[in-house]
């Protein structure tokens, strides 16, 4: 049972792979553009970090709180 597993999986693995070669494609890739987009992007981006890190901060001393209670 264990052998049949095995192969199965070797073809499915060598079927997908030689159609990924087969058929290439490229995404694509937008332009930057500067400008306000570019400042409104990065903003976003940064507002977005700062509030994963607040909220794994928060988390993190919740769950500590919640553990001295015991």
């Amino acid at each position: 049972m264990k052998k049949f597993i095995n192969k199965l999986i070797q073809k499915l693995i060598k079927k997908s792979v030689s159609d990924a070669v087969s058929n290439p494609e490229v995404p694509e890739v937008p332009a930057m553009v500067p400008g306000d987009n570019a400042k409104k992007n990065l903003w976003k981006f940064i507002l977005q970090t700062l509030i994963s890190i607040l909220t794994a901060i928060l988390t993190a001393l919740g769950a500590t709180s919640c553990m001295g209670l015991h």
